[in-house]
């Protein structure tokens, strides 16, 4: 993990950035009961489609209900970075436990390992958030040519990242019947990472610290975002850094710049999720945690409602004690997240399925 400047803020979003895709713990495994056992009431099966704008070979489980269908279906949509379709991260498997709740509510779910993981072909590093929601948009249409799944009934779950791939994918596809977006953002990326930084002043930064950190972040996030060749724009990133140690003795290294210059995080920086969220105009169910600390409950929440103001089949709520995966924690830190026991807090399933079904009905 990077130390100093804008790291400390992705470290922030380390999750989205997919710094941090394996588990963070030393010694023996915490006991996480949700995890589905080996024998499971419904069936899982090996599934494969292609995506027309590449990569063409994506991997992924597909899980239905006892019976002939058709059923009602979801594709969860992941997080960023390198994450599987069970959602490995800190021990737990995320995707997995939702997954296993929603089939036995009666859904048919499709989940999908990343382009470049597992069996699926493509690289997840030169991938920005529109090349991942052509994976979504695949996987839907994957669901739709299949004679168990009701193609009049699919609906989006997405976490982190994919919370904004859903209203994305649904905003171009009005059969799309529901969203619900877990930990989506309501403000611009680079917001979020100024907000963070601010937020650190709670843990012992002074405001002199606090202020020169967030002018030196705002100079570095517009280099990177310029409209300028890459070579220029690290260029640019390159000399706010040497400024800044010339001028306040702030260490830095050619590691900290790295990640800001790829596509995906210089695409991040300048998304505005306002015109995403507006699209779609089936229902959706926006959660925050407010133990969140990558997406914080009291910018984003204002925000989410705000941008979805105009649906009328929209709704925000804050989640009390649920950190960025909603699990009931204590402060929200990553560092709790691998021993709790919990995958996702009981309520957060509860809530997420019998909303999902009742916005899913014929």
């Amino acid at each position: 993990m990077l130390k100093h400047g804008p790291i400390r803020t992705l470290g922030a979003i380390a999750l989205l950035a997919g710094a941090i895709a394996v588990p963070l713990y030393a010694g023996d495994k915490p006991r996480h009961p949700q995890t589905p056992a080996a024998a499971v009431p419904y069936a899982e099966t090996a599934v494969s489609f292609a995506n027309p704008s590449g990569p063409s070979h994506l991997a992924g489980t597909l899980t239905t209900p006892p019976g002939p269908g058709p059923f009602p279906a979801v594709v969860i949509v992941p997080g960023s970075g390198p994450v599987n379709r069970d959602g490995d991260l800190f021990g737990h498997q995320f995707y997995r436990v939702l997954a296993d709740d929603l089939t036995r509510r009666g859904f048919a779910v499709l989940r999908s390992d990343k382009r470049g993981l597992g069996q699926s072909n493509g690289s997840v590093d030169t991938a920005t958030t529109a090349d991942f929601a052509t994976g979504i948009e695949a996987g839907v249409a994957f669901l739709r040519s299949r004679n168990n799944i009701d193609p009049q009934r699919i609906g989006l779950i997405g976490h982190s990242e994919g919370a904004i791939i859903a209203p994305m994918v649904a905003g171009k596809d009005p059969r799309i019947v529901f969203v619900v977006m877990m930990a989506g953002n309501g403000i611009r990326g680079d917001q979020m990472l100024l907000d963070r930084t601010r937020k650190q002043r709670m843990a012992g930064t002074s405001a002199t610290e606090t202020e020169r950190e967030l002018t030196l972040q705002k100079a570095v996030f517009a280099a990177v975002t310029a409209e300028a060749p890459a070579a220029e724009r690290e260029r640019r990133a390159r000399q706010v850094y040497l400024d800044a140690e010339k001028t306040h003795g702030r260490p830095w290294s050619p590691d900290e710049l790295a990640p800001l210059l790829t596509p995906w995080m210089r695409s991040f920086l300048a998304s505005d999720p306002v015109p995403v969220l507006q699209g779609p105009r089936c229902a959706v169910l926006a959660l925050v945690g407010d133990k969140d600390q990558v997406v914080m409950a009291e910018e984003n929440i204002p925000a989410l409602t705000r941008a979805l103001a105009g649906n009328p089949k929209a709704s925000v709520r804050r989640m009390a004690g649920l950190n960025h995966f909603f699990q009931t924690a204590t402060t929200g830190a990553f560092s709790e997240v691998a021993g709790i026991e919990e995958t996702i807090a009981p309520g957060a399933l509860e809530l997420i399925g019998s909303w999902a079904r009742a916005h899913a009905r014929p």
